[in-house]
């Protein structure tokens, strides 16, 4: 039988949206116990009705399951397996009988669909019963009234019913489960693979941009990195995207060595910040600026790794604030030499490097600065001449005080 196909939106693979299910049921060539043709008689009837009683369960099915209504599921799909299940067990009740391991087989890739569908288990379940409930109602009031042994022996065919609904769920919701944890090891993969590219620069093929828009990125928008130090294994990346996804935006986190990175695109930093500290209080994050596209992406974790450099623990900055520490730190061998002099100086008399730390915290004042270190204004000048006279770097003047201040947070680093 042909089918229609529909592209899951986690794993960009497709899943056909019908089900296998009986076509034409021979009736009378069916196994009926003895004395069971009234029951049998009565499945058949209502097997007739089906393109009644389909449309009917999967209108109740949309109105009572949220999953279901918020069409994650589309109408046709829906439409298919509730007339693949309710064959499937009015045959196996004209047989007396439990579900054969095909019919289970057929519920398990039902399944497995649901769960690439992303549609939570429980509302896969409660799909599955208000389509078993809608069917035994009908059953029920297709009884003839002037037949009340067939009532009686549809009474007893409720153990049969009870015992399909066991073993049909059972298949179902073990079958999803296994789906669920491939998808969820494919997806880990994916990130883990989008943000080794984006390390690597490799943005020239169209693998990155498959793999951005498969984990649900624009690949043409504005992309934010924020780097995790403190936080450092995979078990943490799958727990702070659980969270991550209950904000705003799009996420795609990643475990990369000593470090977590996080990738994002329409999400609000604050938010991000403020899920990574609940998660890891005593972490070290670092921002990098919006960047557009994906060597914005690229650029953005770069912004964040370097600022990461210059951020202590439980603290968090951004590149917008410390780009100039940050941009120092990345070339810290190439500077070593050049900011020796103010390094060794702090080192020696870490008075004066706080003393000098101060005048420019303090707007250039050594008025500002006095009170900021209980100091006499005359005790600051001091200072900052005895730090010019030892490194070599008027910190009153622009050049020198760039310099100190460099050797300064390289020395506290």
């Amino acid at each position: 039988m042909a089918t229609t196909e529909q592209p899951t939106a986690v794993t960009g693979r497709t899943a056909p949206i019908d089900l296998r299910h009986p076509g034409h049921v021979r009736w009378q060539e069916l196994a009926v116990p003895p004395g069971w043709e009234p029951i049998a008689a009565l499945a058949r009837q209502i097997a007739e009705r089906m393109d009644t009683l389909v449309p009917h369960v999967a209108a109740r099915v949309q109105e009572e399951v949220d999953g279901y209504t918020h069409a994650v599921v589309p109408r046709a799909d829906l439409e298919a397996s509730a007339r693949s299940n309710m064959v499937a067990m009015l045959v196996g009740l004209a047989e007396r009988r439990d579900p054969t391991d095909e019919e289970l087989g057929i519920l398990r890739r039902l399944g497995a669909r649901r769960a690439e569908q992303r549609l939570p288990i429980d509302a896969v379940i409660a799909g599955f019963h208000v389509g078993f409930r809608e069917l035994w109602h009908s059953l029920i009031e297709h009884v003839p009234a002037d037949e009340p042994e067939t009532a009686s022996q549809l009474l007893t065919a409720a153990t049969t019913v009870w015992r399909w609904v066991l073993d049909v769920t059972d298949a179902i919701a073990s079958t999803y489960a296994v789906t669920v944890r491939t998808l969820d090891a494919r997806v880990v993969g994916a990130r883990q693979r989008f943000v080794e590219l984006l390390v690597s620069g490799d943005l020239d093929s169209s693998e990155a941009a498959t793999l951005g828009a498969t984990l649900g990125f624009e690949p043409i928008d504005a992309f934010r990195a924020t780097v995790i130090r403190g936080a450092t294994d995979e078990l943490h990346a799958i727990e702070l995207q659980r969270e991550l996804e209950l904000l705003t935006g799009r996420y795609a986190v990643a475990a990369r060595g000593l470090l977590v990175v996080v990738i994002s695109q329409g999400a609000a930093v604050d938010e991000v910040v403020a899920t990574c500290r609940r998660l890891e209080p005593d972490a070290a994050l670092a921002t990098g600026r919006d960047r557009r596209g994906l060597r914005g992406a690229r650029a953005s974790l770069m912004d964040a790794e370097q600022t990461l450099r210059v951020t202590t623990e439980r603290e968090h900055a951004t590149f917008d604030d410390a780009w100039l520490w940050a941009t120092l730190a990345d070339a810290s061998d190439r500077l070593a030499d050049l900011l020796g002099p103010g390094t060794q100086t702090a080192i020696d008399h870490p008075h004066l490097a706080e003393t000098v730390q101060a005048f420019a915290d303090g707007g250039f004042s050594v008025t500002e600065a006095a009170r900021r270190l209980q100091l006499h204004a005359n005790s600051v000048s001091y200072r900052l001449e005895r730090w010019e006279e030892l490194s070599g770097w008027d910190p009153r003047r622009f050049d020198g005080l760039v310099r100190s201040l460099a050797a300064i947070d390289a020395t506290d680093r």
